[in-house]
C-alpha cells in the first residue's frame, strides 16, 4: 500500500531542518564576533578580521551568505554612538541609526548578490575586490584585507594577495591545509620581520581640544590654542612636527600673515611644520581638508582625497568637503616619500592602497576624533593605520585631536 500520491515530495525531515537553522545561526553568530572582535579597536585584535572570507566559505545557501549583514553589524556598531555625538541636536535621532544599516547594506551587498555555490571561492574574491574599487571603497569600511599587514607584515603586495590565493585553493586544500598555508605563512613572515625604527626628527604631537561641528569657536579660543601648537612646534630643532587634522578650523591669507613671525623662526631652525586645517574652494561653498607645510622646506599641501560621507561629503553638493581623487596620495617630508591617510582614509583600502603603491617611506596619519573620543573609533583607525604601516614595512606617525 502507498502512503504518497505519485510525485508528491517526501516531507523534510525534521532533524535535517533543526539541523541546518543551527548552523545558519552559527554562521551569523560567528560572523557578528569576527567582525566584532577584528573592528574593537582592541590592540592587535585586528588579525580577526580576515576569517570572515573563509567563514563565508561555508556558506551552502543564499541565506547563509547572509552572513555577511551580520559581519558588518558587528564591525560598524560603533558609528551610531559616534554619529549620535557628531550631529547631536542638529539632526534627527533616527540618522545614527540609518547610517549604521547603510553601513551594512553597502558592505554585505555584494557578498550576497556575487554569491554563487558552486562557485563560492570565485564569490568571495569578487565581493573582496567590489568592495576594494571604486564606487564602493570610498564609502565601505571593515574591509576584510585590511588586517593582512597583522598576518604578515613586510610582504607588500604578496600579503595582499596571499589571502586570495588561499581563498581560491581552499576547494581543493579544504580547510586543514587553507590554516596551515597561513598559519606557515604567517610564522614566516612574522619570524624575519622587525618593526622599522622610528625617525627621532619625526614629532607627532596629540592634543586635547575637543571640537564641534557646528558650534564655532570663539575667535579668543582659537588664538590661544593657535599660540599652544606655535610653542610646541618650536621646541622641536632640526625635526617635522605632526599635528593633527583640522587643529587649526581654517587658513586665509589673514592667518598665513598672522603665523609669519613663527613661521620665520621654524625655518631658522630647520622645523617644518605640518598642520592640519581646511581652505576655501574657490566658487562654491565647500572647503578642503588639507594638511598645510610650513617653515623649513617648500610650502605645499596635502589634499584629503575622500573625506567622511554625509558628515563632510555631501554627494554632489556645493558645500561641505567634495571628493578630491586626483590629488597626490604622498608628500615629500626629510627628502623621502610619505604616504598620508588622513582620518577616514586609514578605514578604506583604496587610499591605502593608491598611497602605498608609491613605495612611501614612512605613514602620516593625521585625525580629528573629538566627535569619537568616547567610542572605539580612535582605537580602530589607528590599528587600521598600524596594519598599513606594517603591511609596507615602514613607520607609523599619527597625531590625534581628541
Amino acid at each position: 500500500m502507498l502512503l504518497f500520491k505519485e510525485n508528491q515530495p517526501l516531507p523534510r525531515s525534521r532533524s535535517n531542518g533543526s539541523h541546518t537553522a543551527g548552523r545558519t545561526v552559527i554562521l551569523f553568530a560567528a560572523a557578528a564576533l569576527i567582525g566584532f572582535l577584528g573592528w574593537s579597536g582592541v590592540a592587535r585584535l585586528s588579525w580577526i578580521s580576515l576569517l570572515y572570507p573563509f567563514l563565508y566559505l561555508q556558506s551552502r545557501s543564499r541565506l547563509e551568505a547572509f552572513s555577511a549583514v551580520f559581519y558588518y553589524a558587528g564591525a560598524t556598531w560603533s558609528v551610531i554612538p559616534g554619529s549620535a555625538v557628531f550631529f547631536g541636536t542638529n539632526a534627527s535621532f533616527a540618522l545614527p541609526l540609518l547610517l549604521f544599516l547603510g553601513c551594512i547594506a553597502l558592505g554585505s551587498l555584494p557578498w550576497l548578490l556575487l554569491y554563487h555555490r558552486r562557485f563560492i571561492e570565485v564569490s568571495a574574491i569578487a565581493a573582496l575586490a567590489v568592495l576594494a574599487l571604486p564606487p564602493l571603497s570610498l564609502m565601505t569600511v571593515a574591509h576584510p584585507l585590511i588586517s593582512v599587514g597583522q598576518w604578515f607584515p613586510g610582504t607588500r603586495w604578496l600579503g595582499i594577495f596571499l589571502p586570495l590565493i588561499a581563498i581560491l585553493l581552499y576547494r581543493w586544500f579544504g580547510p586543514r591545509y587553507t590554516a596551515g598555508i597561513l598559519l606557515a605563512s604567517f610564522i614566516v613572515t612574522h619570524v624575519r620581520w622587525t618593526p622599522p625604527a622610528v625617525d627621532p626628527h619625526v614629532a607627532a604631537i596629540d592634543t586635547h581640544f575637543g571640537g564641534s561641528a557646528f558650534v564655532p569657536r570663539s575667535s579668543l579660543v582659537l588664538y590661544h590654542r593657535e599660540r599652544l601648537i606655535q610653542r610646541e612646534a618650536l621646541k622641536h630643532r632640526d625635526s617635522v612636527v605632526l599635528f593633527p587634522e583640522t587643529i587649526v578650523p581654517t587658513w586665509s591669507r589673514m592667518t598665513d600673515a598672522h603665523w609669519q613671525d613663527t613661521f620665520r623662526s621654524l625655518q631658522q631652525q630647520h622645523t617644518t611644520l605640518l598642520l592640519g586645517t581646511t581652505v576655501p574652494v574657490p566658487a562654491t561653498q565647500g572647503s578642503r581638508n588639507i594638511l598645510l607645510t610650513r617653515g623649513f622646506g617648500p610650502h605645499f599641501a596635502y589634499v584629503q582625497r575622500i573625506p567622511v560621507p554625509i558628515a563632510m561629503w555631501h554627494f554632489g553638493g556645493r558645500d561641505g568637503f567634495p571628493l578630491m581623487l586626483r590629488y597626490p596620495p604622498t608628500i615629500r617630508v626629510l627628502n623621502q616619500h610619505a604616504a598620508v591617510l588622513m582620518c577616514y582614509e586609514q578605514l578604506l583600502i583604496w587610499p591605502a592602497l593608491q598611497s602605498l603603491a608609491r613605495n612611501p617611506d614612512m605613514l602620516l596619519a593625521p585625525s580629528n576624533d573629538y566627535w569619537a573620543s568616547k567610542t572605539a573609533i580612535p582605537a580602530i583607525q589607528h590599528e587600521a593605520a598600524k596594519d598599513w604601516a606594517d603591511l609596507w614595512d615602514i613607520p607609523l606617525y599619527e597625531a590625534r585631536n581628541e
